[in-house]
Parts: C-alpha cells; structure tokens; sequence
C-alpha cells in the first residue's frame, strides 16, 4: 500500500520548501502538474579523474556520493573524454552527438584567421549553432547551467554560449535580496567562511610564488573568480537546479567548476583541490533528493566527469623557454628560415587560463584580457603558434613537403625537448616524433600512448580524425610523455586538453534506468564515451523520439552490464530475485515499470518471480506488466492472471534470462467476498540453466492467517512441491505475507531452507514497508541442492520508491553431487 503518512508528509515539505519560496519570488513557473513522465538530471564535476574520484570515496571526501556507489544505485563507470580532453569537446559529444567537434580550447580559425577561445561567447555560439544544425540538441526543452552549450536550452545561465546573468539582476532589488538572505542565512555565513579560507590559503600560495616563479600576482588579483566558481557558483548551482526540477524540466544540465579551478592550479592531486570535493558532494546530494522527491517527473539523476587532469610540468621551467620560444628556434632554420613566428599566448603576462575563463563566465571586466589575434599580413607570412595547455597548434604560412615536415618534428623533439609532435604524412597518414624515434599510426600507437593506456584503440582513432580537423595545425605539438611526467604548456600544475592515461579518464555514475550501450577496453574495464551518454539519455528523455541521426555503433549492448560474468574455471550463482511491486505503482503513487526494470537490474538477476503484476488494468494505463519488464531486460517471461476482471488482469510472473518451461498455474485458495478475501495463487515453471534443470514456484499469501496456512499445505502437497523428483533442485518465492517465525514459514522450513538465514555474514532484513522496512514478508526457499552464497536486498532510493516491497536477491550454487 501507499502509506499516506508518506504521501502528507511530501506535500508539507513542498508547502515549506525554501526553493519553492524562492521560486515564486523569482515568478518561476510552477504550474507543473503531478506527472510520472520521465526526467534526467545531469551533474558534470569537472575536470575530476576516475583515479581521483575513487580516491576522494575511499577517503570520505565525497560521503553522499560513496553511499549511492556502494548501496548499487549506480552502475561505476569510466568515462573516455574523446579528444581533445576539454570541455567544449566533450560537452559537444555529449549534447550533440558529435566526436572531435574542436581541435582545441584555444586554436586558429582557418576560414576567418581569427583566434578561437572557447569561452568566449562570441566562438562559444558559432560553434553551438553549427552543431544543433548538423544534429539534434540533447536539452531541448531543458536547462543548461555553467556549460559551454546551451544545447537547444530554454533557459541557459552562465554558459559561454550565452553569459548572462538576467537571474542575478532580477534579485537585485532590496526586498528580494533581504528574504532570500533571510532563507539562506547559513548558507551565506558558510559560503563567506569558505571565502575567508580561500584567502588564506591564497596568501600561502603568494608566499610560494614568490620562492617558485609561480603567478603570486596572478593569485591575489584572482581571488574574486576563485571565490566566485569554487564557492559562489556551487551554491548557486544548488539554488537554480532546484528551481528547475521544482518547474519540472524534462533534462537539467549543470556543471560543478570548482574541482577542475583548483586541480588546475595545485594539481589533481592536491589536498586543496580535493578539499572541495565536499562542497560539490553536498550539492549533489540536496539535488538528488530535491529530484527523487519531485512531483513533477520521475526523476533520474547522472553524476559524472568530461575528463580528467594529469599531474604535469611546466615546460617553460623545464627548458628555460616558451613554447613560443622553443618554435621561433626550431623553424629558424630550413624553408621557413627567416619567417616570423608568432605566438598567440602571453600568459606570462595575461595569468592562467583558468583567471581568464572564470572571469568571462562571471562577467568581471577587472584582470580580463583580450584574445591576442593575428593580422592578415601575419596569416600570410608567419608561422602561427598557439597552445593553451598540453596541447598545441602551429599553423604554417606555406604548405611543406612530408620530409621537411619531419625534420621541423625532429628539431622540436631533439632540440627544443618537446615531448611528441604529429602531422600528416604522406598518403595523409599521421606520423608522429617522439624521444624514442619516429612512428605512424595506427600502428604504432603503444609508442605513442604506452602500453597501459586505458582507451588505446579508442584514442588513435579520436587523434587520426583530431590531426583531420579543418582547423588542426600543420604541426600539433603535445606535453604527453608515456616516458615521464607529461608537460604543459602554460603555468598550471594540473592539465587536461592531450592524450594521456588521466585525462582521458573520467568517470560516470549512472542509474540502472538509463540504457547505455558500453564499450569495453584491453584490460576488460566497462567505460562509455559521450555519444553513448547522448543516445542513452535522449532515449530516457524522448523515448518515442529517436535520434534523427542516430547510428548504431560497435559498443557492448548494455544488456552486458547485468549479465552473469563468464568463468570458465567455475559454476557460477544463479541469481534469484523476489519482488512485490505493487502493480508498479511506487510510493509516490507515480505508475513506473522502469523504475521496476531499474532495480532488477541493480541485481543483475537471472530469475525473477514478480507479484502483483497487472495487465491491461485502467489503474496501471492498461500497460502488460510482465511483458514491458521482459522486454526491457530481454528475457522471457510467463504471466498467470490469478484475478480477471473483464480482461483486467492482476497476477504473478516470473522472468528469465534462461529458457523456461511453463509446468501449472492454478488458485490456492478461492475469493471470498464475505470474507473480503483475494484469490490466491501460484505458477511452477522449470527453468533450463547451464547447471541443469531448476524448479521456480512463485506464489502470493493471503491477508489472514487461515487461509495462509491452507496455502502452505497445498503447495506442501502432491501437486505441487510433493511432485518434484526429489534428485531437482527446486526454489519457492514469493510475499508470503507472514513474518519468520509464523507457522507458515516453520512448514515450509521442514521442506526447504530460507536462504536468508542460512546465507553467510548475513542477518535477514525486513522488507516492507520500502520507505521505512519494519516487517520481513518476501523470501526465498531453497531445496537442500543449493549453496548460499550470499543475499542482497537493495535499499537504493530508487527501490524505496519503486514498489511498497523491498526485494531479496538470492546468489545459489549448484552443490556438486
């Protein structure tokens, strides 16, 4: 049942929500009526490393975050950024589909020959309007939040696309200000505290700079954009994803900045860059329980990273010279002796990259810089450098033979230290300089990446397709070393935009409801790329609306996501479930077979016996239960109606990954109206699995303790349990609406063995009701020809909502005979 205690207890705390107050002060729209109709919450930390992240959970930096991991609400995993490792590449694959959409943050517009930087507005919306006119923007609809796309947006804010702030100046007015710092007046003494350490700590980096050649001015002028996206923003990241899924957004996309602002400047693995890890970790959680609460959608919430940073050196302390400096020598000499080189990267005097992107997105025209730009009589005559990080471009005035392209490599590799060069060779191959010789990919590509690069064959294609990019240079240049530490080529500890191992290497945390297909690397890891994330996510969003340019490509179906894992050496568990759900109405009261699908594959498994399945019911939208479920896992089922009223049907189902032979279906017991007494019933089907024949009876109790324990002798008797050759394994499963030690569960214990009690480092739990368990009503019985191996019961936010049932999972072993 739907407990109205939980129901009333959601209605008083949207009466007393903050963001709702805030929501009406700011004249949002919250006319969203009560719906069940999907919804997606994308969360991007940027710049964090799947390295990093699991570091920041095992050492309790991101505690929300460790208990949805470890609970299984999530699917854990990698995430292959593509190339280039940045944000607006990635970004574009995600929103749009689109692979290698940039050569770079920064680089040359071939066309027009101005300097592209891609947190500026004006190149920000170029490249955005090219995309969703080639393919179809994954927020159409939704929101955008500190992004570099709106992505087909209704509202985007702080984006490069667009750098507003209409927001902000809509709560200048006193009044408004006055309440909203009355609602978040602890919220503004902690974001004011966290300032006043972040002054501290950029004290201390003044004083290091002063010993180290580090940007100490750099670091005071920047302490308003450092407080403004590390603090500032994440609590206001907070506010307005709040207000979106208050207004019921069909998909949210906000971006958490501050981890890759500090990674940047005292590297990924700093204490200060993870310190923050907390902060966004809080956010994370107030959004995912402002989502699951929603009253608006059935919301779905993605946590994950675009890419991650290496650890690097700065090549202009390494070899006493910019890389600006390093080309004017290379191409002294040779065809281009004699030609100007021009470099179009001061940050020497211009500070960190990462000073200037966060004062455009906060629109602080104290510090800010222009882009340094080319004249035409440059374009023509000078050799153009750029690089704004660890990857860079040089662009030729004169189109070079492959042979005098390879000695401008080598000049750059051998006399200059840097550490890879590349170009298109003869026939338009890539080849590649290096430290250890000359190479051409594909194959050479373990001397380029080295052997343990976790995205190899991934990754050489993404660079063959980067170095074809109209706008790529002549010559790209990169700090990736798989020798040594790897180099960047501005000031920053911390580096993303090339091709190594890190930065390659994000993470995604996504729930079991969103179907992605996965791809698999050399060491057997599961990761996704952003295209996978833009197909899976479009299809939860619109899933009567496929990809107008949607292609099938070669990655693992998700399916193998929950699929037993293959061991030859061993047997392995048959994993058996037992769930009510509640005619897939959750206790929320919204009608969501996926989210049924969503737990059941949070088990991976194999079998499932489902009670209270409706069938063509006006209550659940006439929807076949069992039949969606199945299909949805691609498995086979059979369906027993145990009631039917006028083709209404309301019964038991059990699922399968392995064929299944259908045995009986019949009542236990009659209706009883006088008695206000269900029928009852169960279904045998013999399940075909490697290991041999299994028996599955699933059934349903009744409500009162007579016709319980008359239920329990006939499915004790000759027709049913008493059938089974004594030499097959059989399993008996359902809600058998009566507590462990009742009369019916000490009956059938004299027959088989509740796993439950017989798992190992386990103590059996209660199972309703989902949102608070008090009793233990669902169970599994086990003939004496199994092995326990162990029980799982979800209690992810998604099971307590899903049905009034918690389920069991049972992992069984075959005894060998």
């Amino acid at each position: 049942m739907i407990s109205p205690l939980v129901l009333l207890k959601r209605r008083w705390r949207r009466k007393i929500s903050r963001t709702r107050w805030i929501a009406r002060l700011l004249k949002r729209d919250l006319s969203a009526p009560h719906g069940d109709e999907p919804g997606l919450v994308i969360l991007q930390i940027d710049g964090l490393a799947r390295t990093q992240l699991d570091r920041a959970l095992a050492d309790g930096r991101m505690p929300f975050l460790k208990k949805l991991v470890d609970r299984g609400h999530f699917e854990h995993l990698s995430f292959y950024s593509g190339l280039p490792s940045t944000t607006p590449a990635v970004q574009a694959e995600v929103m749009f589909g689109a692979r290698c959409a940039v050569p770079a943050f920064q680089f040359l517009n071939r066309e027009s020959g101005e300097t592209v930087l891609m947190y500026e507005q004006e190149w920000a919306k170029r490249v955005g309007t090219r995309l969703a006119a080639e393919h179809q923007p994954l927020l159409e609809g939704g929101r955008s939040y500190s992004n570099i796309y709106a992505a087909g947006a209704v509202e985007s804010r702080f984006c490069a696309e667009t750098m507003d702030a209409a927001n902000l100046r809509d709560m200048t007015r006193p009044w408004k200000l006055a309440i909203v710092a009355a609602l978040y007046f602890f919220t503004i003494l902690r974001v004011t505290a966290l300032a006043i350490l972040e002054l501290f700590i950029a004290v201390g980096d003044m004083i290091r700079g002063l010993a180290g050649r580090q940007h100490w001015r750099a670091e005071l002028h920047s302490i308003p954009s450092r407080v403004g996206v590390s603090i500032v923003m994440r609590e206001w990241l907070r506010v307005i994803l709040k207000l979106s899924i208050e207004e019921g957004a069909p998909i949210i996309y906000g971006n958490f900045l501050g981890y890759d602002e500090q990674a940047h400047r005292r590297g990924p693995d700093s204490w200060f860059a993870h310190w923050g890890l907390k902060g966004i970790d809080g956010v994370i959680e107030d959004v995912f329980r402002t989502a699951h609460r929603s009253d608006a959608r059935d919301y779905e919430v993605i946590v994950f990273s675009d890419h991650g940073q290496e650890r690097t050196a700065i090549y202009e302390n390494e070899t006493e010279a910019t890389i600006h400096q390093a080309a004017e020598r290379a191409f002294s000499a040779g065809t281009l002796a004699g030609r100007k080189v021009r470099g179009l990267d001061d940050y020497g005097a211009r500070g960190p990259e990462t000073d200037q992107r966060d004062r455009h997105l906060l629109r602080m025209k104290r510090g800010r810089k222009d882009v340094p730009q080319a004249t035409t009589e440059e374009l023509e005559n000078d050799v153009i450098v750029t690089a704004l990080g660890p990857l860079g471009h040089i662009y030729l005035p004169v189109k070079l033979s492959h042979a005098e392209l390879r000695d401008y490599a080598r000049r750059l590799v051998q006399e200059e230290h840097v550490p890879l060069v590349l170009f298109r060779g003869e026939h338009g191959r890539l080849e590649a300089r290096n430290p250890l010789g000359e190479w051409r990919l594909p194959e050479d590509a373990v001397q380029i990446f080295g052997p343990d690069h976790p995205f190899l064959a991934e990754a050489v294609g993404d660079l063959m397709r980067l170095a074809e990019h109209p706008d790529a240079g002549d010559l790209m240049f990169s700090g990736w070393s798989n020798q040594r530490e790897p180099s960047t080529f501005v000031h920053e500890n911390g580096a993303h935009g090339s091709i190594g191992s890190e930065e390659t290497r994000g993470f995604a945390l996504i729930p079991h409801a969103i179907h992605l297909h996965h791809r698999r690397a050399a060491d057997g890891q599961r990761y996704i790329r952003g295209v996978d994330l833009y197909r899976g996510a479009w299809r939860f969003v619109h899933p009567d609306r496929p990809l107008a340019h949607h292609r099938d490509h070669d990655a693992i179906p998700g399916s193998a996501s929950f699929a037993p894992a293959t061991d030859d050496q061993s047997p392995q568990p048959l994993r058996v479930m037992t769930y009510n759900i509640h005619s897939c109405i959750g206790i929320d009261g919204k009608i969501r077979p996926e989210r049924i699908v969503s737990v059941i594959r949070s088990c991976r498994a194999d079998v499932i016996a489902l009670q209270e399945v409706d069938a063509n019911r006006h209550r659940s939208r006439r929807h076949e239960q069992a039949r969606m479920i199945a299909e949805a896992l691609s498995m086979s089922h059979h369906y027993y109606a145990v009631a039917d009223w006028d083709g209404e049907q309301y019964g038991l189902a059990v699922i399968s990954r392995f064929p299944l032979e259908h045995v009986q279906s019949a009542h236990l017991t009659a209706a009883d109206h006088a008695k206000r007494s269900e029928a009852r019933g169960a279904m045998w089907v013999k399940l075909q699995t490697p290991a041999g024949v299994v028996h599955v009876i699933n059934t349903h109790f009744g409500l009162r303790r007579a016709e319980r324990q008359r239920q329990t002798a006939i499915l004790l008797g000759d027709d049913w349990l008493g059938k089974i050759p004594a030499d097959e394994p059989a399993l008996l499963c359902g809600d058998l609406n009566a507590g462990p030690k009742s009369p019916v569960c000490a009956s059938l214990g004299r027959r088989l063995v509740d796993v439950a009690c017989r798992a190992p480092n386990y103590k059996p739990r209660a199972t309703f009701i989902s949102t608070m368990p008090v009793r233990r009503l669902d169970y599994i019985f086990a003939s004496e020809h199994f092995e326990v191996v162990a029980i799982r019961q979800p209690r992810t936010p998604t099971a307590k909502l899903a049905s009034d049932h918690l389920p069991v999972c049972a992992e069984l072993r075959l005894r060998n005979e």
